[in-house]
């Protein structure tokens, strides 16, 4: 075979005579490989975030009631049903699951902490806090846009499993309202109620409320929405209590106001049956404690303090103390339910108009019985008011609450799997040395 030798300069003439040629074969490659990646990108890219999980427990591998954790199965199929349908995409629970993994993430020393460790003959068990949720929206067959928004609705969703299975719920029921039959909350109708039953059902109310206040752990949340605390419930609660309930309570009491003189003549001669009852058993009780403080032979027990001599001595017997304070209990239970009695036998008697003390005219008891039914109305008013800022102020902390214990540390992002780029610039110098050796050879062959 022949063989020609071909210096620098005519190389270089021979490749730029062909430099279109080159060019076409280098832009063909670019072109295909830069289709094909995309192509394969587009086809397995992925939606990526990061959250962290800061539950009690989770340092152990536990859920908050001791219950076993396991990230492969954290996030239930419902959840991401319920995901899937706020996103309002045609796609089925089992392919998002069979798409979506959450992947733990270790640090590099803990890692290193671990390996030393295993070399060194012991045993570590570590339990990761942070984890990396993946959907791969191109298998999915979504757009980015979907899968991001998608992603948002799973963490949602599992936070407010979460929320549902871990968290305690506190809502308050609405006891001064009713709910018509077109589901508009309405006043309850209290006038078929007497003036202290009224009084009695709205104290239950605020005590629903201030409890339900006082449960929760951080009293300085602020809600954004209302711009108020679990202090400010509070606070409104106990004006209430301070002005609407204590004019319904002294005006109500002082008047003996009533809307059924019998029924409240009856209740109170019922709570003297009870009070009795109590008196009876309390006052048995006390003789027989009584009795056995005075035959009581006793049992001392004598305490000798070293280096201070016989005289000294204390001497000590618990249980005839013990027998004493409850003889002291159950006359003071007594002196209680006596005065008790008297009270309603007062009450039945000024009723009755058997008391020459209470000189209270009708007319004057018409006037206050307008004043208390007023009073009662505002509380009512004001009470519907205090329930529902305190249930939206306890659902915002619920979601508070959840948003601490899983919380995304960045926003979901497309996370591409190959880059076109690099992609088309290796196609570039692949296609342009192929048309570097096609320009060759024809040269050579002609």
């Amino acid at each position: 075979m022949e063989q020609r030798e071909i210096s620098l300069k005519e190389l270089f003439l021979v490749i730029w005579k062909g430099k279109y040629l080159i060019a076409i074969v280098a832009f063909a490659f670019l072109f295909v490989t830069a289709v094909g990646a995309f192509i394969y990108d587009k086809t397995n890219s992925e939606v990526a975030t990061i959250v962290t999980l800061q539950w009690t427990g989770i340092g152990q591998g536990e859920y908050p009631d001791g219950s076993r954790f396991d990230y492969s199965e954290a996030i239930e199929p419902y959840a991401i049903t319920l995901a899937i349908a706020e996103t309002g995409l045609e796609l089925t629970t089992t392919d998002v699951r069979e798409n979506l993994s959450l992947k733990p993430i270790v640090p590099t020393n803990i890692l290193s902490v671990i390996e030393t460790a295993l070399e060194e003959g012991e045993q570590v068990t570590y339990f990761a806090t942070d984890y990396k949720v993946v959907l791969n929206n191109g298998e999915l067959g979504i757009t980015v846009e979907d899968g991001i928004e998608l992603v948002n609705n799973i963490i949602e969703e599992f936070r407010n499993d979460f929320e549902r299975k871990f968290i305690n719920q506190v809502t308050v029921l609405d006891f001064v309202h009713e709910v018509d039959d077109n589901g508009n909350r309405v006043l309850t109708d209290f006038d078929e109620y007497e003036y202290i039953d009224a009084y009695n059902i709205l104290a239950d109310q605020i005590s629903l409320i201030t409890n339900a206040m006082y449960a929760r752990d951080d009293s300085g949340f602020y809600s954004p929405t209302l711009g108020i605390t679990f202090d400010d419930i509070i606070v409104q609660t106990d004006l209430l209590g301070r002005l609407e309930m204590t004019q319904i309570a002294t005006r109500t009491n002082s008047y003996l106001l009533s809307k059924d003189k019998d029924y409240v003549v009856l209740n109170y001669e019922y709570k003297i049956e009870v009070a009795q009852l109590e008196l009876d058993k309390t006052i048995q009780k006390e003789a027989d404690a009584a009795t056995m403080v005075d035959n009581y032979a006793g049992s001392v027990q004598t305490i000798i303090i070293p280096g201070l001599g016989d005289t000294q001595e204390l001497e000590i017997d618990t249980y005839y103390n013990t027998l004493i304070n409850n003889q002291i209990t159950m006359q003071n239970s007594i002196a209680e339910l006596e005065k008790d009695i008297e009270f309603y036998q007062l009450q039945i008697d000024r009723l009755n108009g058997d008391d020459p003390s209470f000189n209270v005219t009708p007319e004057t008891q018409a006037e206050e019985a307008v004043k208390v039914s007023n009073y009662i109305d505002d509380a009512i008013f004001k009470l519907g008011d205090v329930v529902d800022d305190s249930n939206v102020l306890l659902a915002e902390y619920n979601v508070y609450v959840t948003c601490n214990v899983i919380k995304p540390l960045m926003a979901p992002e497309y996370q591409s799997t190959v880059s076109v780029l690099l992609f088309a610039a290796v196609g570039a110098v692949v296609g342009a040395g192929l048309g570097t050796v096609v320009v060759l050879f024809k040269h050579d062959w002609e």
